[in-house]
């Protein structure tokens, strides 16, 4: 049996937008990697991750947008 562990945290609305920022540039990596690598495991391997961490997105998102309302997944002003 697993024994799972939990961490509670608190964070401002910039703090939870760069969080969320990171996790869709890392979902886009992976979904990336599984499309165009020749390696079978690397492909497969980045898939299981781009699903680990598309559920992560949408559960901290969710419950972001619930505090800090929807333009907490605006984007569009980070820098590049």
């Amino acid at each position: 049996m697993t024994n799972v562990r939990e961490l509670s945290a608190s964070f401002n609305d910039w703090e939870m937008r760069y969080i969320l920022e990171s996790l869709q540039r890392e979902m886009e990596r992976l979904k990336k990697i599984n499309a165009e690598s020749e390696d079978e495991d690397e492909a497969a391997d980045a898939g299981n991750d781009f699903l680990e961490l598309s559920g992560l997105f949408d559960s901290l998102a969710a419950k972001a947008v619930e505090v800090f309302g929807e333009q907490i997944l605006d984007f569009s002003n980070a820098l590049v």
